[in-house]
């Protein structure tokens, strides 16, 4: 990197019962081009061999090992990481995924050159399982050049793991994750959008994202009823940050997620389901949210508004329906 300044980089990775998957994620940071990081390991109390594998990785001066005394869960770890930040930038790394070993080095190019507040970055997703000489590195992309984005950041992925931050930004906004909460993405997107609109784009899949069958992301139980206190959560961010121009993008947001909790949730919390919808609804309402709302949205709004005698069969139908329709797709 031919550049005077070579600022600290600190990469936050929390660790919790991982053991399969250890050795590659931190293999991949360690290996990044970009050499000047810190690399903080919160160790959340695993229950495998988690913390065995992580010796041999400690010989890497760089690594700082945080040790929790319980099992808080992953917001509380990535709190802890970002409390002992040091470096002018910060990033996430969860320890099941790998990243390309350009990633930080593109990033702090950018940084330098546009003097960016937030990087955000592509991700591509593979199987786990799948050989190391398989994995989707983008070689073919690596000179793509960066670009400002303004209000369509909040349409992008909200996962943390695809951001490269500046630390003073975190620190003098005290962004954290809530606690004991799914989703906690959400809000610290949102946030760390609404604090600043100096954002650019490197179009490129740097982060490689492991598909698990333990994952949250394709959910059905009470886990997903947790988006409903994130929505209350992040509509509370924009009204606190007055962001009006922001609120149809995330009434679209929110209502996108209602589609996915109410077409996929479980029959037995699907009434908890549909009450939540309704306050979610009046919630948006009461605080001036429109939005043009897709053929789908639409429908399902109509069924959430509903009174609960009409929209719980009415929902149950269309459950029915769509479930129908994937079947014949897998045929």
């Amino acid at each position: 990197m031919n550049m005077g300044e070579k600022p600290l980089i600190s990469v936050i990775v929390p660790v919790y019962n991982v053991e399969r998957y250890l050795d590659a994620c931190l293999n991949s940071i360690k290996q990044q081009t970009y050499k000047k990081l810190e690399i903080i390991v919160i160790e959340d109390c695993s229950t495998d061999n988690s913390t065995q594998v992580l010796q041999a990785h400690l010989k890497d001066e760089r690594i700082k090992l945080i040790q929790h005394d319980r099992n808080r869960g992953l917001s509380a770890a990535r709190n802890s990481g970002m409390k002992a930040v040091t470096g002018t930038y910060m990033m996430f790394v969860d320890s099941d995924d790998i990243v390309d070993s350009g990633l930080v080095e593109a990033c702090v190019k950018t940084a330098l050159t546009t003097k960016a507040d937030v990087i955000t970055y592509d991700f591509t997703t593979f199987k786990d399982g799948i050989s190391d000489t398989d994995l989707p590195y983008p070689t073919h992309t690596l000179k793509a050049q960066p670009f400002k984005i303004d209000n369509q950041y909040f349409n992008s992925p909200h996962f943390a793991w695809l951001k490269f931050i500046r630390s003073s930004l975190v620190h003098s906004s005290s962004l954290q994750f809530p606690i004991n909460l799914y989703y906690e993405d959400w809000p610290f997107h949102w946030h760390l959008g609404l604090i600043t609109k100096n954002i650019y784009q490197l179009p490129v899949n740097f982060y490689l994202y492991r598909q698990r069958t333990t994952s949250i992301t394709g959910s059905t139980d009470k886990k997903l009823l947790d988006l409903f206190i994130i929505h209350a959560q992040v509509i509370a961010l924009v009204k606190e940050y007055k962001a009006t121009e922001v609120k149809s993008l995330l009434a679209n947001k929110i209502r996108q997620s209602h589609w996915s909790i109410l077409t996929f949730i479980d029959s037995d919390i699907l009434k908890i389901a549909i009450k939540k919808a309704k306050e979610a609804e009046k919630l948006m309402h009461m605080n001036g949210y429109r939005n043009n709302l897709s053929v789908k949205n639409r429908l399902l709004s109509s069924i959430v508004c509903a009174p609960s005698s009409v929209a719980r069969p009415a929902l149950q139908l269309l459950r029915g329906t769509l479930r129908k329709k994937r079947e014949l797709k897998i045929r």
